[in-house]
């Protein structure tokens, strides 16, 4: 019954000892299960399917490869379960690439392990999270990315609109059928907000609902 309640993940690596170690991590926590696949799953569609994992930690390159040689591709994978690129720092994109894609979240595998743990429970309650660490190597890599000074703290009229529904306590999903937006483009505009305004939790964007009146404390 335990484990029922339990954020069921799968990590998805060519690498063994990575996978066997990021599992260890996982299992070590309350609210997070790892989850295995077996000498039998050599079709990995059909062991997504099996295992019903609730995030998938992947990196990119290997998950790519792993969906080619199966019957799925990344966008039937995003309608099942959300994915998170864990990513060698040396290859990363732009942070805005992986969410075009259908990822919900992208860390390099530097990053530390209670940000990964802290990703992982995020992007499982339906946030979008890219790591400080992702953002600022785009920004060295291709200064295009960051957001100039004067766009800073100004939201558009599809940021601002996007991020009150998300201040109410709105999933992405609804947020993109009341507005009538995909739901990518939805994570995009919140993703592009809370970055002009600094915010990094619900908290801090509910906090600032507050602050400048679009709710009652």
């Amino acid at each position: 019954m335990e484990n029922t309640s339990k954020i069921r993940v799968l990590v998805l690596d060519e690498n063994p000892v990575l996978v066997d170690g990021l599992s260890f991590l996982i299992n070590s926590t309350r609210q997070l299960k790892a989850l295995a696949l077996t000498q039998r799953d050599i079709n990995l569609a059909e062991a997504i399917k099996r295992l019903v994992p609730h995030v998938i930690v992947a990196d990119p390159g290997f998950l790519d490869q792993a969906l080619n040689d199966g019957e799925m591709d990344l966008k039937e994978l995003q309608a099942m379960t959300r994915i998170i690129a864990y990513c060698h720092a040396r290859d990363t994109l732009p942070g805005e690439t992986y969410i075009a894609k259908g990822y919900s979240g992208v860390v390099t595998k530097t990053v530390a392990s209670p940000k990964l743990l802290r990703a992982i429970k995020s992007i499982h309650a339906g946030d979008i999270v890219i790591d400080e660490s992702v953002i600022a190597l785009s920004e060295s890599g291709n200064p295009n990315n960051a957001i100039s000074e004067s766009e800073q703290g100004k939201l558009s009229t599809q940021e601002e609109l996007v991020l009150r529904y998300v201040a109410l306590g709105k999933a992405m999903k609804e947020i993109a059928a009341d507005i009538q937006l995909s739901t990518k483009t939805v994570e995009t505009y919140k993703y592009r907000a809370t970055k002009k305004l600094s915010l990094r939790t619900r908290s801090d964007i509910v906090n600032y609902a507050i602050s400048v009146g679009w709710l009652q404390y």
